[in-house]
């Protein structure tokens, strides 16, 4: 039954979006994933790996090539594939990573790398996709990554060397925060829906064919990324560059862009744990 949880909340947030209205409560959920993801790891020199930058030009370069292509069929198509592709490691992938007891350094490396760097380029390459007179802050888009990430990375160091007896108990509870990622996909997929609802009816082509987009990217990026990570490091870096950070870039997208750009990472989010899902069932399948 487990290994359909997930399938479950996805149709859950799809037929009873309820959950949207409690969306703000996914950035504190995910930082009580990653704190139970810290818990035992080991940030070494050796961690770090060329494939980390591979992957990060890949997030930086990708997206202007799809933009170029895109724009010459519609505008706002190419916004939204844009900011779908520009998303640094979603949050959660290291917890992902963990769940299939991968090489969760690795992902956690790729997860600050990208956030920090795609943080820092927002401000400046936004204006050349989108035409606005609002100023992109790069302290307004670096510090709530950085205080998402820290703080759960902070405490739980600090439980393992202060409090070993604890931190003994919570590693033994690791694989709980499974329904903790359950919950946050409901509300995720409860907003998307709701958002979908509102827009569906009065662009039906635009959004369609942001869809296909959305879903197309999914597929390439989690592809790309297996081939990239090679044999060691398939499974993480394929983690590292399809899971998206969706919220990071929803907020571009609602905030200096429009709802129609925010439509490519919300369906991506749909696409995005679908896959998971699937691959969470096939992972415990062979257990």
């Amino acid at each position: 039954m487990r290994n359909f949880i997930l399938l479950i909340s996805i149709a859950a947030g799809i037929l009873f979006p309820y959950g949207h209205q409690f969306t703000f409560l996914i950035r504190y959920f995910l930082m009580v994933m990653l704190y139970f993801s810290f818990l035992d790891i080991r940030m070494e020199k050796s961690v770090i790996k060329k494939i980390h930058f591979v992957i990060l030009l890949t997030i930086i370069f990708s997206p202007l090539l799809f933009y170029s292509v895109t724009k010459f069929f519609d505008g706002y198509l190419a916004e939204a594939v844009f900011i779908t592709s520009f998303s640094p490691t979603a949050i959660a992938a290291p917890v992902i990573i963990s769940l299939k007891k991968g090489k969760v350094e690795f992902v956690i490396f790729s997860l600050l790398l990208s956030n920090i760097v795609v943080s820092l380029l927002t401000p400046f390459m936004l204006p050349l996709i989108v035409h606005t007179s609002k100023n992109i802050s790069v302290g307004v888009v670096l510090f709530p990554v950085l205080f998402t990430i820290s703080i759960p990375m902070v405490l739980a160091q600090a439980t393992k060397f202060l409090l070993p007896k604890i931190w003994k108990k919570f590693i033994a509870w690791k694989d709980l925060t499974f329904y903790i990622l359950v919950l946050n996909i409901y509300l995720a997929v409860s907003d998307a829906t709701m958002y979908i609802h509102a827009e569906l009816t009065s662009k039906l082509l635009i959004v369609t064919l942001i869809a296909v987009s959305s879903a197309l990217l999914c597929i390439f990026y989690f592809y790309l990324g297996k081939v990239i990570g090679g044999k060691e490091f398939g499974s993480e870096a394929s983690q590292s560059l399809g899971q998206k950070n969706n919220a990071f870039t929803l907020w571009i997208s609602l905030t200096f862009i429009g709802p129609l750009a925010a439509l490519g990472p919300i369906f991506y989010v749909l696409f995005q744990n679908i896959y998971i899902t699937w691959q969470l069932y096939v992972h415990r399948k062979t257990l």
